[in-house]
């Protein structure tokens, strides 16, 4: 550990020099922060552990050392179970150590085996007071997975769901309640369980993101849930996989009356879907809508001209005042929707200045 009369350049350059090296980094510096300025608080910040790997024994160590000062400046920790086997009672006694992270409110899991039950049971008490969970992890069937996150994180304000090579299974019991605090849900695919959540909705739920939208396979059950849901949905993020064939898009938003942002993800899909898309569209209160595209430069000047007057449409969106284009980047060619928009130009309702928003 360096001396407190350190000059704060020298640190600054120490800190630099291993900023890619988080091994170094963590043994030079981990072990107390007392030494740095809070500028630097944010190295503490987030955390990744390898748990069962050669590093997890130095980890922990440093976590006991009693100059360990950084054990409430951890917000965020991602968890890497050993792939290649069953994890052990070692492995689970370590997690019960990471109970000593007291300020950890994001917890990320990662795996693409099955973790068991005394795994699950040591993660859930190590990190009970989280309030943002993402799960990409294997389990027996969704209903554990959901088990899992309803049973063992009371106060959970923001779900990423995503089970990994997981069987639907039958939905859970009755007994098992929704956080009552969540108030933004991730879904990554419609396999069935969406409708449980649907179901079990809570009041706190505002905001829905549905990954990897299957337009033959899944349109049905979005619907459905959808119109399940109702009014309690304002932000909305839809995003639709690439599938074989000739279909149209329609997405029924009628029954989401206080809906105030939708993000639509047509990037993986033709440009003739976007405007059967966008055409379905009744959000009577929809204020703002961004459109998420990976070639929005070689469109005809006519399917500008009819996007346009879509979307100038009082009658279908009468209270849209923001419209939004999001490309890739990079982008060899810059795009004036002004020029091509003028009805919507006229509303006021594009957004990013001179030209189209690159991110």
């Amino acid at each position: 550990m360096p001396a407190r009369g350190t000059p704060p350049e020298i640190l600054d350059l120490i800190i630099e020099n291993y900023a890619n090296d988080a091994k170094t980094l963590f043994s030079c510096s981990l072990v107390s922060k007392a030494w740095l300025h809070s500028t630097r608080y944010h190295i503490f910040g987030d955390l990744t552990i390898h748990l069962g790997g050669a590093y997890e024994a130095t980890f922990l160590a440093l976590l006991r050392h009693p100059l360990c000062t950084f054990s409430t400046s951890v917000r965020k920790i991602w968890i890497l179970p050993a792939q290649e086997r069953d994890l052990s009672k070692q492995v689970n006694d370590n997690i019960a150590q990471l109970a000593q992270l007291t300020s950890v409110r994001t917890l990320r899991i990662h795996r693409q085996r099955t973790i068991h039950p005394p795994t699950l049971t040591a993660l859930s008490a190590a990190f009970k007071d989280i309030t943002t969970l993402v799960i990409m992890v294997r389990f027996p069937t969704l209903s554990d997975a959901i088990r899992f996150m309803c049973s063992s994180f009371p106060l959970l304000e923001e779900v990423v769901f995503e089970p990994v090579r997981t069987q639907p299974g039958e939905f859970p019991s009755a007994g098992i309640p929704m956080p009552p605090r969540l108030r933004s849900l991730h879904l990554h695919t419609l396999r069935s369980h969406e409708r449980w959540f649907a179901d079990n909705r809570v009041s706190t739920l505002s905001t829905l993101s549905v990954e990897t939208i299957r337009p033959f396979d899944d349109m049905d059950r979005l619907d459905e849930m959808l119109e399940i849901f109702e009014i309690g949905i304002r932000h909305l993020t839809l995003r639709f996989a690439s599938q074989k064939g000739d279909f149209d898009i329609q997405v029924n938003l009628a029954h989401t009356t206080q809906l105030r942002y939708l993000e639509i993800d047509l990037s993986k899909l033709t440009r003739r879907h976007v405007v059967h898309a966008l055409a379905s569209l009744r959000a009577p209160h929809l204020e703002t809508l961004v459109w998420r595209t990976r070639r929005p430069f070689d469109f005809p000047a006519e399917l500008w001209s009819t996007l346009d007057t879509l979307l100038a449409n009082r009658d279908m969106l009468p209270t849209l005042n923001r419209f939004l284009v999001l490309a890739p980047v990079p982008s060899k060619v810059t795009f004036n929707p002004r020029f091509c928009m003028p009805l919507c130009d006229a509303l006021g309702i594009l957004s990013g200045g001179g030209i189209i928003i690159n991110v």
